[in-house]
């Protein structure tokens, strides 16, 4: 089941604000039972009897700008919102009516005396004020409260059993299978525990991941081809590659590659009907495409090596490295149809000259079956050699000329690869019947034609995209200068971090040292083209969250729990709820340092703060995506100043990180599979 949320927004009645804050301090705030390390909840607001329920927290904004305060409630919760707030009303009503008394547009005002007004109009009230999320990441999709609790109560159940059968002079199997028999029946004898025999069902988003990059990457080649049809139409031209005049160097290329066949012909004389069969329009397009490939590919090398730092920020190295993967893929593609082409061709060419019926004799069929047995022989080599070479610069890190090198070696054996596998087409072709070469042909060579077609409208597609992209970011590079004049160096806010010490008070302490919620909200620049910079960010990383960082991490962030980014007044401020583990500190330089600073840093970017009657804006970027939040003392004073105290906060499993999470979720996996004992102690060792 995947968790859903409500971000209930409610204005709060006018000088009603501070006795809102007092109240819900009061009495919605739950208390660390530090001795079962849970939350004990207030009489008035029962979190812990929703049993759907994983987060939730009240917060109160600030009236500024024209806005009046207002009151937030947001949840995290199994099931369906309508549920939800039936369980939410049931266990809370008298404290939730207190509370939204104080706020505006409330129904309970015509009802006077505590819990007076009927659920439906208090249901209908805080499904009217809920905005939902613009963006919604959850760690461990698929998991329930009572799953995520049960698995954690199973792993602490492991824990004390082996922990006592283990003990110094206790006679303990020596084998990993009996230690795992042995597990197995201590969970089997638990009368409560059998439900962990079941497969674990998950999202569908995690079961069908694969699926879903298969077809992003197909919608993506699609929309390049479209892009690209609308280039040529645009132009009045057209992909007329498939009826092209080779140019000079490509004639030169194919006469070179012919003369050098007809030598090893002549070498090697089972071969010279081979060379002979392939008509010399394709063998032009078969060698120009090849050394076209082996052009490409050390241009990408050469753009690599200049920007062999993760982190450098040179945008002007990465869109031609970039646009070369892209080409580099479409010629190996367009290789391949080349080679098919070759193939259908020279059957054809060999039937016409043997009309009596096999394309070879006996003699020449066994010659061509030993050739590819001998190029099979070679493939595997040449297979064994790329592996090693991947693998040896994971067994020990090499200086950056000798990772040149291995790279331009691996490349080298994979063109290898992808010739030896051409070449065994071209002889496969040879064997067949002549009415099977013939029916191929009729398939091959329209499939091919499309092919050619396709990847020329692709590529033509992704460098128009990539031409749009370039022009984006000079708008945007534009904004990033003009707003260093209009906004305060976010350095500046570094003097306010003591005036913001009660926003953070309860960080770190008591039962906060396992989880924290942190609640920002920040104006967002004005102008329409940071506004859709922003929307278009939060819709993206709204798609990656649940598409595909959906296995415990966000862009390479393993500590967050459950996150959500909300617009709010109409578009003028963005909300940031979040419940994370560990410290804040370290949570925010994971930020810092992990591949999420990039959509970190499209999201804030287009927002600044105020304080002290000046704007600070978010730490500089370079083309949306760089530096930015790697200015780290900027950037913590900047989440600092945008934080809002969190007045109440409620988790179902406080003590638990989403690490934690996927990891009993897998023990609970392994448990009941057959495994290996190299899997039996890993399963052993993640307890």
């Amino acid at each position: 089941m995947t968790p859903n949320c409500v971000t209930i927004i409610t204005p709060i009645r006018p000088g009603r604000e501070a006795a809102c804050r007092q109240y819900l301090r009061d009495h919605a705030d739950p208390q660390a039972d530090r001795g079962n390390e849970f939350l004990q909840c207030r009489h008035d607001f029962r979190f812990d009897r929703i049993e759907s329920l994983h987060f939730c927290s009240f917060v109160i904004l600030d009236g500024m700008g024209g806005i009046p305060p207002r009151l937030v409630f947001e949840a995290t919760f199994d099931g369906s919102r309508d549920d939800f707030l039936d369980r939410l009303l049931t266990v809370a009503p008298d404290g939730l009516d207190t509370v939204y008394r104080l706020c505006t547009d409330y129904p309970g005002t015509d009802y006077p005396g505590s819990g007076g007004v009927p659920s439906t109009l208090f249901r209908e009230y805080l499904v009217r004020h809920d905005v939902g999320a613009d963006t919604f990441f959850r760690g461990s999709p698929g998991r329930t409260v009572s799953q995520i609790r049960d698995e954690g109560r199973i792993r602490d159940d492991l824990v004390s059993f082996l922990s006592t059968r283990c003990q110094a002079g206790a006679r303990v199997p020596g084998r990993a299978a009996a230690i795992h028999d042995l597990v197995r029946d201590f969970i089997r004898g638990g009368t409560t525990d059998r439900w962990t025999e079941q497969p674990v069902r998950g999202a569908w988003e995690i079961a069908r991941r694969r699926q879903v990059a298969v077809a992003a990457a197909v919608g993506a080649f699609l929309v390049a081809c479209g892009l690209g049809a609308i280039f040529y139409w645009a132009v009045g031209d057209g992909p007329e590659w498939l009826h092209w005049d080779a140019p000079a160097w490509l004639q030169v290329a194919g006469e070179l590659g012919k003369r050098i066949s007809q030598q090893v012909a002549r070498l090697v004389p089972l071969m010279s009907e081979l060379v002979l069969m392939i008509s010399p329009e394709t063998l032009w397009t078969l060698v120009g495409l090849g050394v076209a490939w082996l052009v490409i590919r050390v241009g990408e090398l050469v753009l690599r090596g200049l920007s062999r730092d993760l982190r450098d920020q040179g945008l002007l190295l990465r869109f031609p490295l970039q646009i070369a993967v892209l080409i580099r893929y479409a010629l190996a593609a367009s290789i391949m149809g080349a080679v098919l082409l070759a193939a259908v061709s020279g059957a054809n060419s060999l039937q016409a000259r043997h009309p009596s019926g096999s394309s070879l004799t006996w003699s020449g069929s066994a010659a061509v079956v030993a050739q590819l047995v001998c190029l099979g022989a070679l493939f595997l080599i040449a297979w064994h050699r790329a592996t090693s070479l991947k693998l040896k610069v994971e067994l020990r890190p090499l200086g950056e000329k000798r990772e040149v090198v291995r790279r331009m070696k691996l490349d080298l054996v994979q063109f290898a690869m992808l010739l030896l596998l051409g070449y065994a087409i071209l002889l496969v072709a040879l064997l067949l019947p002549q009415g099977a070469v013939a029916a191929l042909a009729m398939v091959v060579r329209p499939a091919v034609h499309v092919l050619f077609r396709l990847m020329l409208l692709a590529v033509t597609g992704a460098v128009v995209a990539y031409a749009i992209g370039l022009l984006a970011l000079s708008v945007i590079r534009f904004l990033e200068r003009r707003d260093a004049s209009k906004f305060e160096n976010p350095a500046g806010l570094m003097k306010h971090a003591h005036a913001n010490a009660p926003k953070y008070a309860r960080e770190e302490s008591g039962i906060n040292r396992y989880q924290n919620h942190l609640a920002s909200v920040t104006w967002v620049k004005p102008g329409l083209v940071r506004r859709w910079l922003l929307r278009a960010a939060l819709f993206a990383i709204n798609l990656l969250a649940r598409f595909w960082f959906n296995r415990g991490e966000l862009g390479g962030i393993p500590t967050i729990l459950s996150a959500r980014w909300v617009l709010i007044d109409d578009g003028r401020r963005l909300l940031f709820l979040d419940n994370y583990g560990g410290s804040w500190e370290s949570y925010l330089n994971e930020f810092i340092d992990l591949a999420a600073v990039k959509g970190l840093n499209a999201i804030w970017s287009n927002t600044f703060v105020n304080a002290a009657g000046r704007s600070y804006g978010f730490p500089a970027t370079r083309f949306l995506f760089w530096q930015g939040a790697q200015d780290a003392r900027p950037f913590k004073a900047y989440v600092r100043q945008s934080q809002v105290e969190t007045i109440a906060w409620y988790s179902a499993y406080p003590t638990l990180s989403v690490v934690n999470i996927n990891a009993n979720t897998e023990t609970r996996e392994l448990l009941f599979r057959e495994l290996r004992p190299a899997a039996v102690d890993r399963l052993l060792q993640g307890l």
